[in-house]
Order: C-alpha cells, then structure tokens, then sequence
C-alpha cells in the first residue's frame, strides 16, 4: 500500500531514467579552505604565530580533508519508470587503503511513524529526497552521490565480469495467480554480464527489499574483491572521476561489508516490509568508519581544532570518533603549544556550538568545556589533549 508523502517533501522534482549520474558534493570542504590561510597562523588563543612546518613541533596545525564517501542509489526499470532497488553507502579508509561498504534496503523508514519508505519518495518526490533523508539518517554529506541501475552498473565492471559469487535464493517470477518460473537458479558460480544485471535489479514476489540489498552487496563484495585481485586495474580506474576513485581506494585494501542497523516492521505480505533504523547504532557506526565527515549542509556541524599535548603518544581516532558522534567535525588537525598537558580540555568559541561541545567533554570524561570567546576563531571549538587520555603501558 502506497503512503502519503508529508508535504516537506512535496516539492516534487522531474526524475528522467538515470543511466549513471556523478554529483560532486564539496561545499564543506570549500568553506573550510577558503579560511585556511588565515587559521593555519593562529595559536590555540586566537593570537597571530608563527607557523609550523615541522608536524613534530608545537603550534603546528593542518587542515584535514573530508572522509570520501559515496552514496549509490541502485535502480530499475518498472512499467516503464525507474524505481529504487537498494542504496550502497561506502566510505574510505584512512590513507584510501580498503574502507567500508554499508548496504540499505529500499524500504528504510529513518524515523519510525513519521517518515516515508526510501522508495517511495524516489517515486513520488525523486532521487534528492532520498539523499537529503540519507544525509538525515547517516548525520553526514557525502563526496559523491550515483544514481546507478543495473545496466550501467554492469558496464562498469566489464573487464572483471564474469564474477563468482553465491546467489543464495531462486530468482522467480510469477507465471500466473498459483504459478511461478525460476528465472535463475541459486548456486555459487561464475555469473556472467546479463546475469549480474538480473541479480542486481530483480526481486521476487512478495520479497523483502532487504534480500535484494543482500544480494546487491554480494555483488558489491565481488567485484571489488576480483578487482584488487587483477594483475592489470580495469580502464576505467584511470578515469578522473570521484566515484570510480572511491572504488579503486576499496579495492586497494582491506573492506568491510556491513547492514545497515535497523528492524524489520512487518506489513501486509513479506514485499510491504520496511525497515526502522536504530539512530544510535547507526551514528556509532558512522562516527567509527567517517573520521573526517563532508557536512550535508554548511553549519551543520560545529568545526574543532584538535590539538595534541601529549607528544603523539595518545590514541587520535576514538577522540575523532567522540566528536563525530558528539556531532562535531574536526576541521584542524595540530599540536597544542607545549607536550606536558595533564588534563584534557574542551574550549568553547561560539555559542552555538555550546550544546556539542558539551556532548564531546562528556563523551571524554573530562570537565564542562570552558568558555574562550574569539572572534577572529576559525573553529568554534578547540579540545586539547592531555595526559589523561594516553592509554595505560
């Protein structure tokens, strides 16, 4: 049964059939650069010093560059118009070794009783409603968003097709009322270019979406586990292209394939099944595998300045991943002005940015972040690390 769409969303944009379609998303690294020149020259006090070039030193400060990530919509052709199949969020490792691949089905509700299925507003509303209601889910913009169907999305694995994998389940099709056809047979085999593109686009009747997403993954697993396997890279990972990039840094290392979070609410039959994220586990997960997450909107994150005053002898990602999933982004990366700090501190610039950074002292288990007003800051947030968070020897 199809849903009402809420009229935040009615704002309803003309969709044509995407073959494959790049968007860059890059206005947060944007406005982070254009202040650069001026921030790398200030201390922690706001005061103008010298710059450090040493990363060694104190007072040295680096801007960071955003986590690439990437939004897939999968799609498909139904009576004629496309129809979402499944969403594919990836985002790389640090030093774009490997990364992490999170597959969504296509009936994800983000908040339970108040949104529309993922699908469904692909259908009623297009594809940028789904990727605002993704920035939602997920807390973060991404690098680059692909509206990608079956098709297209075979044309670029080519070179590595066939791909062997395992098709856990019969793909059927209804033949009549009380009949049905396999159209394709469950095994563990090399399946070839046509048969990927089935294996990609089609759900049986009365399927849950969550069984396709499983099977996009599988895909997903394949291809680039056959692509870091070749002993010469496809062509088109000479393309200058971000998506492609993206996947050429999986296939360089180590991936991790993961579900989203989220239960199963059951509806009619099996097909009107939908899926309620679990806000919790999923903002875990993103501030675990998006240290340096790409803002959906400017300000949507408080910018932090990092300082170390340890020497680099403390451990740097969880205190990131405390403040991503504290809600903020770590913009500046550096060393505080000497390496003998205990205790760990949190400093507030901006007002606004009051409630977050009171969030991340408490994540740290430090006390209530001290008011340092600055009006010349570049971030509205600075934490300096201390002695108290170096791990025990």
């Amino acid at each position: 049964m199809r849903r009402a769409v809420p009229s935040e969303h009615r704002n309803r944009w003309i969709t044509p059939v995407f073959a494959l379609m790049l968007i860059g998303v890059g206005f947060a690294a944007w406005n982070v650069a254009l202040e650069a020149q001026q921030a790398v020259l200030e201390s922690q006090s706001g005061s103008i010093s010298d710059v450090a070039l040493d990363p060694n030193a104190v007072n040295f400060r680096a801007f960071t560059e955003p986590t690439p990530t990437g939004l897939v919509l999968h799609t498909a052709i139904e009576n004629g118009q496309p129809e979402l199949t499944g969403v594919t969020f990836m985002a790389s490792a640090d030093g774009s070794q490997g990364g992490t691949v999170v597959s969504i089905p296509s009936t994800l509700v983000h908040l339970a009783g108040e949104n529309v299925p993922l699908d469904e507003l692909f259908t009623e509303v297009g594809f940028l409603a789904v990727v605002r209601e993704m920035e939602s889910a997920l807390g973060i913009g991404f690098s680059e968003v692909v509206v990608l169907d079956a098709r297209s999305w075979t044309s670029l694995m080519t070179v590595d097709l066939p791909l062997e994998f395992t098709l856990s389940t019969d793909l059927v099709e209804n033949v009549s009322e009380t009949q049905r056809r396999t159209i394709l047979a469950a095994a563990t085999r090399p399946f070839d270019l046509s048969e990927v593109e089935l294996i990609a686009s089609h759900r049986n009747p009365d399927e849950p979406s969550l069984l396709l997403a499983n099977r996009q993954q599988s895909i997903w697993r394949a291809w680039v586990s056959q692509t870091a396997a070749s002993a010469e890279r496809p062509g088109i990972f000479t393309l200058d292209e971000g998506f492609v990039d993206l996947i050429g840094d999986l296939a360089n290392g180590e991936v991790s394939y993961r579900s989203i979070a989220a239960a199963a609410s059951a509806g009619d039959s099996p097909a009107d099944t939908t899926y309620v994220a679990d806000p919790d586990q999923v903002l875990d997960l993103i501030a675990q595998i998006v240290p340096f997450p790409t803002q959906a909107e400017p300000g949507d994150r408080p910018s932090v300045m990092l300082l170390d005053g340890t020497g680099g002898v403390y451990e740097q990602l969880p205190v990131l991943s405390t403040v991503v999933r504290a809600g903020g982004q770590v913009a500046i990366l550096g060393n505080a002005e000497r390496f003998d700090v205990e205790a760990t501190e949190v400093l507030v610039h901006a007002p606004e940015a009051a409630d977050v950074a009171a969030e991340i002292a408490e994540r740290l288990g430090v006390g209530a972040p001290i008011e340092s007003p600055l009006t010349d800051a570049t971030v509205s947030i600075t934490v300096i690390v201390g002695a108290d968070r170096v791990p025990a020897s």
